[in-house]
C-alpha cells in the first residue's frame, strides 16, 4: 500500500491518475477547499489537520499536531512507501515511522518546509531547472535526487479537453490568481487589487480565482470550478503565484507573473522558453503581449520534450522499496 499526503490543491492533479492507478490510500488537510476537490475528481481521502493560516505559531502548533496524529493513523497501515509534493508532515511521520518516502520538489524557496523535510526523505525528485545547489544547502542529500526536464504541471494537463460552452457567458476575460498570501515562503504585501483595478481601467473583464475565500473589487470570483479550461479560454492569465502560472503558461496563454519575490528555477525556465513572462511592475503594456500570436502551438511543441516526472517516481520507487 502507498501513503500519499495531498496537501495543496495543484496536488490533487498532479497525482490523481497515480492514485487511480494504484493501490494507494490518501490523507489531506482542512485547507482553501482541497477536500471539494478531490471529491470532484473521485479521490477517497482521510482529512487529518488543518492549515496553520499566515501566523507562524499557529503554523507550527497545526503541523506538531498534523505529525501526531498522520504517525497515530499511518502506523496502523502496512505501508510500502509514502509519496509527497511539499507535505511538511509526511516528510517526518514515514522518517519516524521507518517508511521509506519519494518526495517531489519544484519550489527551491521554500526554505522553511524544505529544511524540515529535504534531510529526512529517501528520494528526492526535482525538475532539473531548480537551482541545485539551493536545495543542496538546505538538506538535499545529491546522490539521492533525481531530475527530470520540464514542470510538474504537465502532467496536470493529461486527458484535458478544452471545453468553450463553459465559459461562454463569460465573454471576453482575463484571470488573475492572487498571492499566496498564508504561504510561510511569501512575505510580500498583496498587489493583487492593483493590478486588477488597472486591468479594469484598460477594459478588461477580470475573472479572479481566490485562495481562501478573499474578495476583491470590480472582478468576479469563481471558486470550486475547472481552472484548467477558465485559464485555456482566457485572453490572458495573470498571476501572484506559481502553479497557475506555469499551467498557463503550458497551455499556450500569454502568461504574465506578478510574484514579488525571487522567482523559481522552474519559472525562469518558462521565461527563457519565451511561455512566460515576469513583472515586478502594475504598469506593463498589457496590449503589446496580447497582440502577439502562436502561444499555444509555440506551447504544444515544447512540452512534447518535457519528461513524465512518473516514469522517474516509477524508477525511484523500485530503489527504495
Amino acid at each position: 500500500m502507498i501513503w500519499l499526503d495531498i496537501t495543496n490543491q495543484p496536488h490533487v492533479l498532479f497525482f490523481r491518475d497515480f492514485i487511480r492507478s494504484h493501490e494507494c490510500f490518501v490523507t489531506t488537510r482542512d485547507f482553501g477547499g482541497l477536500t471539494g476537490l478531490l471529491d470532484q475528481n473521485g479521490i477517497e481521502y482521510t482529512v487529518i489537520g488543518r492549515h496553520g493560516g499566515k501566523d507562524p505559531k499557529s503554523k507550527l502548533i497545526e503541523s506538531s499536531r498534523r505529525v501526531s496524529e498522520l504517525a497515530e493513523f499511518v502506523s496502523k497501515h502496512d505501508v510500502e512507501y509514502a509519496l509527497a509534493k511539499h507535505s511538511v508532515e509526511l516528510a517526518r511521520v514515514a522518517f519516524g515511522l521507518g517508511v521509506p518516502s519519494i518526495f517531489i520538489l519544484d519550489n527551491e524557496h521554500a526554505e522553511q518546509q524544505n529544511r524540515l523535510t529535504l534531510p529526512l526523505v529517501t528520494s528526492l525528485i526535482t525538475p532539473a531547472a531548480l537551482d541545485q545547489q539551493i536545495i543542496q544547502s538546505q538538506g538535499a542529500d545529491s546522490q539521492r535526487t533525481h531530475t527530470f526536464n520540464g514542470v510538474c504541471e504537465a502532467t496536470h494537463l493529461k486527458g484535458f479537453k478544452p471545453d468553450k460552452s463553459s465559459v461562454t457567458e463569460l465573454g471576453e476575460y482575463v484571470v488573475v490568481r492572487p498571492e499566496p498570501m498564508t504561504a510561510a515562503y511569501f512575505q510580500k504585501q498583496s498587489e493583487t487589487q492593483g493590478l486588477i483595478d488597472r486591468l479594469n481601467r484598460r477594459g478588461y473583464k477580470v475573472v479572479v480565482l481566490p485562495r481562501s475565500g478573499e474578495k476583491y473589487q470590480n472582478a468576479v470570483h469563481l471558486e470550486g470550478v475547472d481552472s484548467l479550461n477558465l485559464i485555456y479560454h482566457a485572453k490572458a492569465f495573470f498571476g501572484g503565484g506559481g502553479t497557475m502560472n506555469r499551467e498557463a503558461a503550458i497551455l499556450g496563454v500569454p502568461a504574465v507573473s506578478f510574484y514579488s519575490q525571487e522567482l523559481l528555477g522552474v519559472d525562469r525556465f518558462l521565461i527563457k522558453l519565451g511561455l512566460m513572462y515576469h513583472t515586478t511592475s502594475l504598469d506593463f503594456d498589457v496590449e503589446s503581449l496580447l497582440a502577439e500570436k502562436g502561444f499555444k502551438k509555440k506551447a504544444e511543441g515544447i512540452r512534447k520534450t518535457f519528461d513524465d516526472p512518473f516514469e522517474v517516481i516509477k524508477e525511484a520507487a523500485q530503489e527504495v522499496t
